[in-house]
């Protein structure tokens, strides 16, 4: 089924959607989720389901171009606020070893004005911001996708958060 197919059926008969939507978009909920809560499959699964639940509320109101980027975004934003609420908890952070990322994620939201920033980054920059904050790959996991050194990643990233910083704080 396409994803038009999709939302035509989330429209007009959401039940029978709720299936298709968990077959096809929990795997990527819980990926996401997965990046942010690592060893903690109960809380994975719980916030999968929640984007499943946003998905079907949201109904007709989704768009096919969006929709994919709906589930990404729905899928980090309630990871976090579940990484927020275990962290209140006395759980582990979120980035083990790199507090400017944590302090970084939790400051900046995707904006409009954000996201037309990042498009505007050379090519790859724009990429591995994205892979980093949003869908949570690590340093590592990127330079591998684009033959980078870790200190090289990092380094991007850095002077891209520099940038945007500089950029929305204007």
């Amino acid at each position: 089924m396409t994803d038009q197919a999709l939302l035509d059926l989330l429209a007009h008969r959401p039940e029978e959607a709720l299936a298709e939507l968990s077959a096809r978009y929990a795997p990527l909920a819980a990926a996401i989720a997965g990046r942010i809560l690592p060893g903690r499959s109960q809380d994975v699964e719980e916030v999968a389901a929640d984007v499943l639940v946003a998905l079907w509320r949201a109904g007709s109101s989704l768009r096919l171009e969006t929709l994919r980027g709906f589930v990404i975004t729905t899928a980090r934003n309630l990871a976090i606020d579940r990484w927020r609420l275990l962290r209140r908890r006395s759980e582990v952070p979120l980035f083990d070893d790199d507090r400017e990322d944590s302090a970084f994620l939790e400051q900046v939201s995707l904006g409009r004005l954000l996201a037309e920033d990042i498009r505007r980054l050379s090519p790859p920059d724009g990429e591995i911001f994205l892979r980093h904050y949003l869908l949570l790959e690590s340093a590592e996991e990127i330079g591998r996708r684009f033959g980078l050194t870790v200190p090289a990643v990092r380094s991007r990233l850095h002077r891209m958060r520099k940038r945007l910083q500089k950029e929305v704080s204007l």
